[in-house]
């Protein structure tokens, strides 16, 4: 399993590099060739939508979680239409993820 994970919060992206690296899944950075599994987005990022967007055309195919800190409505729906597919609270993304890729654990 691979993730693209891209988060601009310092101390969620190491939780969940740790969180998923201890479940076997691969961490892929940015800038990376390969297809991810899934990709996970934080709605914090000043081109999250743009990201999505542009990750949608290159993998369309693969699932985006999107996450934030608290919900905003407006900005979920934003997201779902750039081309995400789901939304998660940053502190459960971990485990939404996980019940997709069907993680141990």
């Amino acid at each position: 399993m691979k993730i693209l994970l891209l988060c601009h919060d310092l101390t969620t992206r190491l939780r969940l590099t740790h969180v998923w690296s201890s479940a076997g899944v691969a961490m892929l950075p940015r800038t990376s060739k390969e297809t991810p599994d899934c990709i996970v987005i934080d709605l914090g990022r000043r081109d999250a939508l743009h990201e999505i967007a542009r990750l949608r055309a290159l993998h369309p195919a693969v699932d985006i979680v999107t996450c934030a800190a608290t919900f905003d409505g407006p900005a979920v729906e934003a997201a779902k239409a750039a081309g995400a597919t789901d939304f998660a609270a940053r502190s459960h993304v971990d485990k939404r993820v996980a019940r997709r890729l069907k993680l141990p654990g």
